[in-house]
């Protein structure tokens, strides 16, 4: 549930009219992404 939130806030975050919001919370979503991904699988 936690990846697929995630992997949400990478979709929105991304498609934002906002640069600032596009060029800094994105990454920060896909890095959050990807830690809830090892999380989940370790």
């Amino acid at each position: 549930m936690i990846v697929a939130y995630s992997a949400l806030g990478i979709v929105m975050n991304g498609i934002s009219r906002s640069k600032p919001e596009r060029y800094t919370m994105a990454p920060v979503c896909v890095v959050l992404t990807v830690l809830s991904v090892m999380v989940s699988i370790g």
